[in-house]
């Protein structure tokens, strides 16, 4: 049974929906990335692993069960004592899809490298309403960091784009 609290948290913020969602999409990820050679899946498979198993853990902790109770302490997961106090409007949370959908097609538009610094700096400036300098000063720490992680450390070399990659648009 789903935890049930006297509580302002829409039902359907405290049922299975949302992590069944999660683990059903992270399931599909680790299998299609299956198809991709040795290199190509490593992060993606690290990704949806990990998203699979907080996912399964988000599950169950979402029942009120007694022995259940110190692994909903341990992951925050009570729905009691929630960060957000307010339910925000579907709007909002559609707009916060869309970013994300936006940073993915920038990914595929442009790579990997551009696409997350100016992810970072527009949601800061549009959506956070941080001043510019704070913005472009935090996006390019991100790409120091993931250029550095990923390219040299790991000798990871990251999908350049259709616009930029040597075979464009044929990769898709």
């Amino acid at each position: 049974m789903p935890v049930e609290r006297n509580d302002p948290a829409p039902k359907l913020v405290r049922s299975v929906a949302a992590p069944s969602v999660l683990i059903v999409t992270s399931l599909g990820l680790l299998i299609w990335s299956s198809t991709f050679n040795q290199t190509a899946r490593q992060v993606p498979m690290l990704v949806a692993g990990a998203m699979l198993v907080l996912s399964i853990f988000d599950f169950v902790c979402r029942f009120d069960r007694l022995w259940l109770r110190p692994l909903r302490d341990f992951w925050g997961a009570d729905f009691a004592n929630r960060e957000m106090r307010h339910n925000p409007r579907w709007t909002a949370e559609a707009g916060q899809i869309l970013w994300m959908i936006s940073c993915v097609v920038a990914m595929l538009l442009i790579g990997f490298l551009p696409a997350v610094p100016l992810f970072v700096f527009l949601y800061m400036v549009i959506n956070g309403r941080r001043p510019v300098i704070e913005s472009l000063a935090t996006a390019a720490i991100v790409f120091a960091f993931v250029y550095v992680v990923f390219e040299v450390l790991l000798d990871y070399r990251l999908y350049r784009g259709a616009l930029f990659g040597a075979r464009g648009f044929s990769d898709w």
